[in-house]
């Protein structure tokens, strides 16, 4: 067990080793409330973007959430706290530039 987690761990680096950044679609009625503490709690902004359900036909607000790797779990501690039904997507961003990432060159 061991080694298959060192394996996973350094086969992970080696993927993902330069991209220190992740992107977060958060689909959630409580966007307003999922910002805010995501803004306090990791000084991180947060974009709002309006979206509509294709199956429900409804509009559904959704946070778009740039942030470094290290703070992943805190995003979904705090989606967690406040909807634990809410729909979040996470992926590996290969470069970020701008205030609170890189700069670009």
């Amino acid at each position: 067990i061991i080694i298959i987690a060192v394996m996973a761990t350094s086969l992970d680096w080696a993927l993902n080793g330069i991209r220190q950044s992740v992107q977060f679609f958060i689909f959630s009625s409580k966007y307003d409330e999922i910002a805010t503490q995501i803004n306090l709690q990791l000084h991180r902004g947060c974009t709002v973007l309006d979206g509509i359900g294709w199956y429900s036909k409804q509009p559904q607000k959704v946070l778009l959430v740039i942030a470094k790797r290290s703070e992943s779990n805190s995003i979904f501690r705090i989606v967690k706290a406040i909807d634990d039904n809410a729909f979040v997507s996470q992926a590996s961003v290969i470069g970020v530039y701008g205030k609170g990432f890189d700069k670009m060159k």
